[in-house]
């Protein structure tokens, strides 16, 4: 019944299908439906049914999951699943989520056995005499450029042949370029966008604090150990009690500062950390 409200065709249909794909029943039974998976797009299909939503997916080998909504029949093939991007999967109404591996790879078709590279996806091919399939470029792959900051994309950012992705710089670095990486017919990446390493001009720099605890010296905050376990990474670290707590460093030259970063005590085995810590003009 499931198969029929979803997919409208003859009964014939249904039942030749069963035989020839094997049962759908898993597949369908492992739906989860108001949710979908967010930002980890490879490419996205109108006007398509549910059922060519995941042979999308099954022939797409970089392909891990897919969104599917019904009501405008729009299909979304993802790079990711709920597993590996468990913080990027989300209530959605009107969505439907499915993983690649709940349904048969015979539904590939001639595609099932393909040997498609990672960034490629098998296509049927008419009217051939010698092969029934072909692999054709499908995406540029996750983009690596260094410094690149992926984790506030758009929500249509997808890394589909033709389409792009909205990126920024890392902290600790600066950046230059609109943001806008294409993905290129060749399959390669087109940046508009360079991230250039900050110099850390406090390194090692004299240092002093208005009073030290043990012996977490003021030096400590300028060593080049990002490390925020005040025990494990040796901190910075003020008097308990002290009321009026500063920290200090003498830069030694005058310099146009573009931004300042403070990395506060971490968690640890004292379950203590800290924040609200506000830099002087």
């Amino acid at each position: 019944m499931l198969l029929f409200q979803i997919f409208p065709c003859p009964w014939f249909l249904i039942s030749f299908l069963v035989p020839c794909y094997g049962s759908l029943q898993p597949g369908f039974s492992k739906l989860q439906r108001g949710h979908r998976l967010d930002r980890k797009l490879i490419q996205s299909f109108t006007e398509v049914s549910f059922l060519d939503c995941v042979i999308e997916c099954l022939v797409t080998p970089r392909c891990k999951s897919v969104n599917y909504f019904k009501g405008a029949n729009f299909c979304e093939i993802n790079y990711e699943n709920k597993t590996t991007a468990e913080t990027r999967y989300m209530e959605s109404a009107g969505w439907v989520y499915s993983e690649k591996g709940h349904w048969p790879k015979e539904l590939a078709g001639a595609c099932s056995n393909s040997t498609c590279d990672i960034n490629q996806t098998c296509k049927h091919k008419r009217y051939s005499m010698d092969k029934f399939c072909e692999c054709v470029l499908s995406d540029c792959g996750i983009p690596d450029q260094n410094g690149i900051d992926l984790s506030k994309t758009r929500r249509e950012d997808a890394i589909g042949i033709h389409r792009r992705i909205h990126a920024l710089c890392a902290d600790g670095y600066s950046q230059s370029g609109s943001g806008r990486l294409i993905c290129q017919s060749n399959g390669e990446w087109k940046y508009d966008i360079v991230c250039t390493v900050l110099p850390n001009i406090a390194s090692h720099k004299p240092a002093a604090q208005s009073s030290t605890q043990n012996k977490y010296n003021a030096s400590y905050a300028v060593d080049g150990n990002r490390g925020t376990n005040v025990g494990v990474d040796k901190c910075a670290h003020t008097a308990d009690g002290d009321m009026n707590p500063w920290w200090r460093v003498d830069l030694q030259d005058v310099y146009k500062v573009s931004s300042v970063r403070i990395l506060n005590r971490g968690k640890d085995q004292y379950n203590t950390g800290y924040n609200n810590v506000t830099p002087a003009r």
